[in-house]
């Protein structure tokens, strides 16, 4: 039905740049992706609406999820480009798939997750003077 598709559709995009996300991430912190862990969900009960979780590999956290948080924009930006400029059409490993995906890779939406990364980006910047 409808909103299932809907709720896919935006798992795709959402997904998109977690996988994304978890790649660039250790460009910030120093670690490597299979140090990251990652969720995302349509829907989260916290927070209520579309949710991507990026965490520490390891129990109790190394700082890796902290460093992440304070580097947020830069992180998000780096990730958007990486996305944007890679030449393949639907999502590859060199941007949105990742060898570590519990989900088979799927759903992946590329284009739907820059658009929704800019808005992401636009909304932590803030109004610009």
């Amino acid at each position: 039905d409808r909103l299932n598709f809907e709720k896919y559709m935006l798992a795709g995009r959402i997904h998109a740049i977690e996988h994304a996300g978890i790649a660039m991430l250790p460009m910030f912190a120093m670690c490597d992706r299979w140090d990251i862990g990652g969720m995302s969900t349509p829907y989260h009960p916290y927070t209520e609406r579309a949710t991507i979780f990026i965490y520490d590999g390891f129990e109790g956290g190394i700082g890796i999820a902290r460093r992440g948080f304070w580097v947020a924009e830069d992180h998000l930006q780096r990730t958007l480009e990486v996305i944007e400029q890679c030449s393949c059409k639907d999502g590859c490993p060199s941007c949105v798939q990742s060898p570590k995906c519990g989900n088979w890779n799927d759903p992946l939406d590329k284009k739907a997750a820059v658009k929704i990364l800019k808005d992401i980006i636009k909304e932590i910047r803030g109004p610009r003077p």
